[in-house]
C-alpha cells in the first residue's frame, strides 16, 4: 500500500512540473521560479533514485518506482534548464532596454 501511495505523490509532482513546464513555454518568462529551488529537488529525485538502487541492491528486487523517479527528475531537470534559459535571456533582454 505504500508503494501506492509513493506512486501518487510522484504522479501528483509529475503532473505538477508539466503545468510548470506549459506555463513557461507558454508565456515566456520564468516569473516566481528559483532555479535554486528547483535545483534542490533535482537533487532530491536524484537521492530519491539512489535509494530505490541501494534497495535494490540489498534484496535484488529493483522498485518499478525506480521508474518514476527517473521521469520525474528527468522533467524536472528539463524545467531547471528551462527556467535557466528563460532567466538568462531575461538578463539579457533588461540589459539591451538599459543600452537602448
Amino acid at each position: 500500500m505504500s508503494g501506492l501511495a509513493e506512486a501518487a505523490m510522484l504522479i501528483c509532482f509529475s503532473a505538477s512540473w508539466y503545468w510548470s513546464i506549459a506555463k513557461m513555454l507558454r508565456t515566456g518568462h520564468a516569473t516566481g521560479k528559483s532555479s535554486g529551488f528547483v535545483a534542490l529537488i533535482v537533487i532530491g529525485y536524484g537521492f530519491g533514485v539512489a535509494a530505490k538502487l541501494v534497495g535494490f541492491h540489498q534484496t535484488g528486487v529493483l522498485s518499478p518506482l525506480v521508474w518514476l523517479y527517473l521521469w520525474n527528475l528527468a522533467v524536472t531537470a528539463f524545467d531547471l534548464w528551462l527556467v535557466l534559459r528563460l532567466c538568462r535571456a531575461e538578463r539579457e533582454r533588461q540589459a539591451a532596454a538599459m543600452v537602448a
